[in-house]
This record gives structure tokens, sequence and C-alpha cells, in this order.
């Protein structure tokens, strides 16, 4: 008789999650969440833009932030979230003729095998057990065309990240993260192991958000100017992991 392991899958937090979070903390939260959200989107323009016309997903959209930037940029963008409220809010919040959001789980994307060019996925990975993200990256690699590109963030768990965390749980300040929404840890070699086990290249990987969030209450352009020289120093203990990778077979 041949033991099965047993394969621990997660649909969704055990925390509800409101449909406007993402929006509510990037455009009227307190300015450290501001600033927080904004790096993201300064990450994106900087090292992942997307090009005018190419087919893009942003997995895990949430409520759809990110999607709106990648559609101004020009690119065809999809935004995909399990939650209903958020693709909601969504819809409701966002109108552009090259942006539509859709209600879907991660690992079920109704798309044909190499049709997209860029899939943005920004603080998932770390709320799916480990096989569900390898699945996950190998969906990924089916979707994406020979050389299309994969840019995701997480938080970095060999950095500050982990102190954050206990505080933001203790003052309540975030729906709550610890053992409730993220549930496997990453630092810089776990992703680099996970992304390698899944035959992606990584053509970039970088910690970001590190001391200018917190600068950002003094002035928003001087957290600017320390996010440029985060880039630059790129530290071991930053409080988010952002990667680019590379599904193998092409130049992209």
């Amino acid at each position: 008789m041949i033991a099965t392991a047993l394969v621990r899958i997660r649909h969704g937090d055990t925390v509800e999650i409101s449909g406007a979070y993402q929006y509510q903390a990037r455009n009227s939260g307190p300015v450290i969440q501001r600033f927080w959200h904004y790096e993201k989107e300064r990450s994106i323009r900087k090292f992942s833009p997307p090009m005018p016309g190419e087919r893009v997903l942003d997995v895990g959209c949430g409520s759809g932030v990110v999607a709106d930037l990648l559609a101004s940029m020009g690119a065809e963008v999809t935004g995909i979230d399990a939650n209903a409220k958020a693709i909601e809010f969504a819809r409701a919040t966002f109108h552009r003729p090259n942006l539509e959001f859709r209600c879907a789980f991660a690992e079920d994307l109704p798309y044909a095998s190499a049709s997209v060019a860029r899939i943005y996925c920004l603080e998932v990975i770390e709320h799916l057990y480990q096989q569900q993200v390898r699945a996950l990256l190998a969906s990924f690699a089916r979707l994406l065309r020979p050389g299309g590109v994969l840019t995701m963030t997480t938080p970095n768990y060999r950095g500050l990240w982990p102190a954050i965390e206990r505080i933001m749980d203790r003052l309540q300040l975030a729906p709550p993260m610890a053992e409730h929404q993220h549930v496997t840890k990453f630092d810089r070699r776990r992703l680099r192991r996970v992304l390698a086990d899944a035959d992606w290249e990584i053509v970039r990987l970088v910690t970001f958000s590190t001391f200018s969030p917190f600068i950002s209450i003094l002035s928003w352009r001087l957290a600017e100017r320390c996010a440029e020289i985060e880039d630059r120093a790129d530290l071991a203990f930053g409080n988010l992991l952002l990667v680019v990778a590379k599904r193998r077979g092409g130049d992209g």
C-alpha cells in the first residue's frame, strides 16, 4: 500500500479583506501605508514596465490599483482575484478600454498556452502553501509565451519584515497576517530555489521598501530619494523582495 502525502490547498484567507483594501491603502491610508503601496508602482515602472499593446495579467489584483497602472501604460490588462468583493470594487472604480477584471482562483486561469507576454503577481505567493506556489509557477510558465516575463513581490522573512508584521498584527493596522494570511515565508534563497526548481531564469532579484516608507512621514520627496538609494544598495534585510524572471525558451 502506497501512502499518499497530504496536499494542503488554500482557497482564500481565513480573515475577511475589504474589496477596497488596496485602493484605500494607496489613496487614503496613513502616509507610511500610502508610500508602501506606491513603492510597488515605482518598482514596476523602474524594473518591469509593460510595453504598449502587450497582453498582461495581474494575478491577485485586489481592488485593481496595479492593474489600472499597467493599463495606463498601454498594456492590455486583465486583473484576476478570488475575492469577489474586490473584483466588484475594481470594476466599479477603474474604467479603461484595455482593462478588465475577472473573479477566479490563481491556479484556475482560463487562458490559452503561450498567450500572455507578462504576468504580475504582487504579494500573493506568501498566501499559498509551497506546493501551490510550485503549481502556480508551472501555470504561469504555460501561459507565458517563450521569453515572457513574470514579476512577483513577497515579504522577506530574513529581513526586518517579521518584526513589522508582528507590530502591525498587534496594533491591528491591517488585516491579521501571521498564520492567517501568510502561510509560506520566503527569503532570497528560498525564492531563488523555488523558481530554479520550476525552471525559471531570474533576471533580477532585489529588496525594496525598507526605510523609505517610514521616511515618508517627514517628506514624500525625501522618501523617494531614499527608495532610489535602497535600490542601489539592495539591502539584505530589505522588507520586500521583487523578482523579475523569464520563461525559458526565448529572449523576450
